[in-house]
């Protein structure tokens, strides 16, 4: 017996993704994450999307404790006040992978490709929702993952990557920023270049 089709309003953005985050939430994949986690953080924001920000693990202060990417530390807000200032509407944040990773002595870590592959999935079916032009690659492991490898990750001097119909623009990662390895003015102005896209 076939299903009965889906109404309108099944079809909408908002119901299709509250099915994917319920299914991310549920996800038990990778056994060391499962074993870290608080929680399962599923991509957070408007669908659909002018721009898909994509970080890389939910943070151990941030994500991992509220349950939405971005959220809840320092590199969260850095992110959502650059956001603000360069007048960006209707984003989406997600990350690589939806749990947060950590190290023998429960830091942050990068999660493993293995990690990286098991939430793929996870991560197209946000974008199929979202259906972004634009997708901000939130520092180089996020870059390399969705530009491919050969592609150099140049943020101040690099061109968006044109693949499926989506421009990727590389970005570094608040954190980095947080840390003074990038000037914020020089954030500011990346921002506002990704605004003029």
């Amino acid at each position: 017996m076939s299903a009965a089709p889906r109404t309108a309003a099944e079809n909408r953005p908002e119901i299709a993704l509250s099915r994917l985050r319920s299914s991310i939430q549920a996800c038990t994949r990778c056994e060391a994450l499962v074993r870290c986690r608080s929680r399962v953080v599923p991509g957070d924001g408007s669908v659909p999307a002018n721009v898909v920000f994509v970080g890389i693990a939910p943070g151990r202060l941030g994500g991992d404790r509220t349950g939405i990417p971005f959220s809840g530390d320092r590199s969260g807000q850095l992110l959502r006040r650059m956001i603000e200032c360069a007048s960006l509407e209707r984003v989406f944040i997600t990350n690589l992978v939806r749990c947060n990773p950590r190290d023998a002595a429960g830091r942050n870590r990068d999660p493993s490709a293995a990690e990286i592959a098991h939430c793929r999935d996870h991560l197209r079916a946000e974008f199929a929702i979202a259906r972004p032009r634009i997708v901000a690659c939130l520092g180089r492991l996020a870059w390399k993952e969705l530009a491919g490898r050969a592609a150099p990750f140049l943020p101040r001097r690099g061109k968006p990557a044109e693949i499926d119909g989506m421009l990727f623009f590389p970005m570094y990662h608040p954190a980095f920023v947080n840390r003074g390895a990038y000037p914020l003015r020089l954030y500011r102005k990346d921002f506002a270049r990704l605004a003029r896209l």
